[in-house]
Formats: C-alpha cells, sequence, structure tokens
C-alpha cells in the first residue's frame, strides 16, 4: 500500500475514533445510558461504557505509530463491526429511535441502515492497513497533504450524516396533526 495512503487511512480513522472517545467523555452520564439503550447485554452495560472509548483511543494511538498500524486497524475494524452488529439488532428489533452514541448524545441521532453500512465499509477501510506498507519515504508535502484531507474529511463526515438522515416530517404535517379539527 502506498504510504500516503496509508497514511491518509490511519490519520482519519485515528481522528474519527478519538473524536467518538472525546464525546463519550464530555458527556459521560448520557453516554451510559446510551449504552444501556442498546439493551444487548444489560447486565454488562457498565462495563462496555467504559471499555469502549478506551478501546477508541487505545486503537487509535496505535494507528499512529507505524510499527503498531496493524493491530490499530484491526482494533479499529473490531470496534466498527461491534458497532454496526449492535446497530443492525436493534433495526431488526424496529428500534431505529434509539440514540446512536456515536459522537456523545448531543445529536441525538436514531440508528439506520445507511449507519451499518458505514461501519462496514470503515471496517473494511481499517483492514486495508493490514497490507504491506510501501518503503518510499514521504515528503513534507505529503505529510500536510495528508492532514490536509483529514481536515477536510473531518468538516465533510457531518455533512454526509445529516444528508444521509432520515428526512424529519414537514412542518405543515406536524401543524395538521395537532391542530384541532373544525366541523364537529
Amino acid at each position: 500500500m502506498d504510504p500516503l495512503v496509508a497514511l491518509t487511512i490511519s490519520l482519519s480513522l485515528a481522528a474519527l475514533l478519538a473524536g467518538a472517545a472525546a464525546h463519550k467523555a464530555l458527556a459521560w452520564e448520557r453516554w451510559q445510558g446510551v449504552v444501556e439503550n442498546y439493551r444487548l447485554l444489560p447486565s454488562a452495560a457498565a462495563i462496555f461504557a467504559v471499555t469502549l472509548p478506551c478501546a477508541e483511543v487505545t486503537a487509535s494511538v496505535l494507528l499512529l505509530l507505524p510499527f503498531a498500524r496493524p493491530l490499530g486497524a484491526a482494533a479499529a475494524a473490531a470496534l466498527l463491526v461491534l458497532y454496526a452488529v449492535a446497530m443492525g439488532i436493534n433495526i431488526a428489533r424496529g428500534r431505529r429511535a434509539i440514540d446512536c452514541g456515536c459522537f456523545g448524545t448531543q445529536l441525538r441521532n436514531g440508528i439506520s441502515s445507511w449507519m451499518v453500512g458505514r461501519n462496514i465499509l470503515l471496517a473494511m477501510l481499517a483492514l486495508t492497513l493490514c497490507l504491506p506498507p510501501g518503503s518510499r519515504p514521504l515528503s513534507v508535502f505529503e505529510v500536510l497533504l495528508a492532514v490536509g484531507i483529514v481536515v477536510t474529511l473531518g468538516f465533510l463526515y457531518p455533512v454526509v450524516g445529516v444528508v444521509l438522515a432520515r428526512p424529519l416530517p414537514r412542518y405543515e404535517d406536524n401543524f395538521r396533526r395537532s391542530a384541532p379539527q373544525s366541523g364537529r
């Protein structure tokens, strides 16, 4: 794998996982509620609430260390698949309105099939980092380019989430449902 591609993927995944862990830490009590609300392992929810952000930080650090990158990639892929499975189970149960917990709970996003697909796609992308790395050295420009791409993706990521989110009911629909019926 070309070193520029590997660096860009590893920086992107490290930023994604570190950002997710930071958001969970900043809304700790709500994060614990999100884990409990998935209703997958009720007796272990508290353990998962602590373990998941720690695993995200660990994977992020490993992704940044070239000698540990494959291990970080495997950890990132495992986390992303775990999240996809948890969402998929709840979607199958008809529980789409639960908070996804992706970046804290301030956004209160529901879960959807596109999120399952996103996590599977990101897991596959992470696993590409297990391929043998190229040996050519990166120039300073290439390192700055990788950082620029990651920053750009950081701004685009929430936009994609908004575009792919389920549409909210139109204002008029809400008004008609709440308005009193005339002629009765």
